[in-house]
């Protein structure tokens, strides 16, 4: 799930917009009788730094809204009676 809201929405958002747009585009034309634009016509690259770019602002804003607390010591994984005890942070 966080893979989801974190990575692929912010970067599908806007291709998902755009199709929207363009099949109410589609049966607009269709209706006024006018020219139907395909989706070769799309502006890719803007589509995609915009994905991208919404990506970033979410990334930055997860990082600074959602993380844990600053401070603590770190303990590395370790061997204990043969079994690996995970790393953790005592605070």
């Amino acid at each position: 799930m966080k893979l989801l809201l974190t990575k692929i929405l912010p970067l599908a958002l806007p291709i998902l917009i755009y199709l929207v747009w363009l099949i109410y585009a589609h049966k607009r034309a269709r209706k006024h009788g006018t020219q139907v634009n395909q989706l070769s016509d799309a502006p890719w690259l803007l589509i995609g730094l915009s994905g991208l770019s919404v990506l970033i602002i979410g990334m930055i804003a997860l990082g600074l809204f959602a993380g844990e607390d600053i401070g603590g010591i770190y303990i590395p994984s370790y061997l204990e009676n043969g079994e690996v005890v995970k790393g953790r942070i005592d605070r």
